[in-house]
């Protein structure tokens, strides 16, 4: 599956400079350098640009994230436009203001916003109360630009030297918890940070000379972003039940979906999950659900003619199941062009370059799906397969789709094959990129302590 990784953007403005003048920073993970990044701000306009370079299954790429926010004479904002790029896929996505500043139009999303809503260029303002000293903690909203919507954040002082000051922020969306931490000086000036990025440690310092210099060794993603197995599961396992005890390395409890195939129970801060075709209790399907996994959206564009003539020519069948295993058989015949583990692309994306990884795989499955009027959702979580990761024996992010049948979800999943009692579904979404931010329980996050087969 490709990951967007999760890095909580923060254009702190405690810098007003051109950008002759500019705020660089060096990025390291593990102390070797693997990329930098530059903020600008000015009375109306605030940019911050972060580039690290990767590698993946043997290629070097670059991703980049930009955010810039932009705020009328009177200091409201207007707009806040956010795009990340990963080798060579590109997202990009805009906010738009009300007049009064109290909704903002993400797509064709609306949100109503309080008069305290803070954004990226004003975070610094927000926090001036614990670098000073005058509080312990402090709580605001954000619109955090990742998740494209405003999250509830907390920030509060940690122990600290007497020349700085530690403060650790977490963006709340989804059930998932994120965490930065930023060392400040006395004067409000950003010494360090620290943040997540696939699974490691980004780690900020500020940088006076040769900020965009050529990294010599990429950072090696994939490696971070695998969970591994207790054990080597045979083949002969798969077909499930398979039993399963997750945690998360941090000790806070992990967020899982039940879903027709995936039982939860919680057990403290452990989740057990116990996966086969049959093993969780069947869902209901809302009305509002129907439509809403029937719509196209930017990334499973189901209306397209070309889709519609893909799914006519190769979803033919008497029955779903025959449909769906024909357009598994389609795609999986279809996608024949490199694997590009980062990133996300989009169904026609798919249909149009043939490459991608599993993500590709299942926005094209979903969008053909839909085409043929059979609602259909994205799941994304884990699977034992080392089909997109080259990894052995561990679980690897991945994507799949489930399809309504009637009276359940049941998944197909193209980039694998077939659904298997390995698949673990941490988050279920319409396809949208930002579904796997407000509802992803971080895989990095996550420790499978036990696994068995049930008898």
């Amino acid at each position: 599956m490709k990951r967007i990784g999760f890095v909580v953007v923060f254009c702190l403005g405690w810098h007003h400079a051109d950008a002759s003048n500019r705020q660089w920073y060096n990025l390291t993970i593990d102390g070797k350098r693997v990329g930098y990044a530059w903020h600008d701000s000015n009375q109306q306009a605030d940019s911050e640009v972060t580039r690290v370079d990767i590698q993946q299954l043997r290629e070097r790429v670059s991703t980049e994230t930009r955010v810039e926010v932009i705020r009328n004479r009177a200091g409201l904002p207007q707009r806040i436009n956010v795009e990340s790029a990963i080798g060579g896929n590109r997202n990009r996505w805009q906010g738009a203001f009300s007049a009064d500043g109290q909704t903002v139009e993400v797509g064709a999303q609306g949100f109503a916003v309080s008069r305290d809503l803070v954004l990226p260029d004003r975070l610094s303002e927000a926090l001036k109360p614990l670098w000073q000293h005058t509080r312990q903690a402090v709580e605001f909203p954000y619109f955090e630009p990742t998740a494209g919507q405003p999250v509830r954040m907390r920030a509060e002082l940690l122990p600290s030297p007497d020349t700085v000051v530690r403060i650790r922020t977490s963006a709340t969306f989804g059930g998932a918890i994120h965490n930065e931490v930023l060392w400040i000086g006395v004067d409000g000036r950003v010494l360090h940070r620290e943040d997540k990025f696939y699974g490691a440690t980004l780690v900020w310092e500020p940088c006076l000379r040769d900020c965009n210099a050529r990294v010599n060794v990429p950072f090696d993603v994939i490696s971070k972003l695998v969970v591994q197995s207790p054990f080597r599961i045979p083949k002969d396992a798969f077909d499930g039940p398979i039993r399963y005890v997750l945690s998360r390395i941090d000790g806070s409890t992990p967020h899982i979906p039940a879903t027709g195939e995936q039982a939860v129970a919680m057990e403290g801060a452990t989740a057990v999950l116990t996966v086969c075709a049959t093993c969780g209790v069947a869902e209901p399907l809302t009305e509002t659900d129907r439509q809403r996994y029937l719509q196209p959206n930017a990334w499973v564009q189901s209306d397209l003619p070309q889709i519609k003539s893909f799914a006519n020519r190769y979803g033919q069948g008497r029955s779903q199941k025959e449909i769906m295993d024909n357009l598994v058989t389609a795609v999986q015949a279809h996608m024949t062009g490199a694997v590009d583990y980062l990133g996300y692309g989009s169904a026609a994306d798919a249909l149009r370059t043939r490459s991608g990884d599993c993500t590709e795989f299942a926005v094209l499955l979903a969008a053909l799906a839909r085409a043929r009027d059979i609602p259909t959702r994205v799941a994304y979580g884990l699977v034992y397969a080392d089909r997109f990761s080259g990894k052995k024996e561990v679980f690897s992010p991945h994507a799949w789709v489930q399809v309504w049948t009637g009276d359940r979800w049941q998944s197909y999943d193209a980039g694998i094959g077939q659904f298997d009692a390995t698949h673990l579904a941490l988050s279920l979404g319409n396809g949208d990129p930002r579904d796997v931010q407000t509802g992803f329980s971080d895989p990095t996050e996550l420790r499978i302590e036990k696994l068995g087969r049930v008898r």
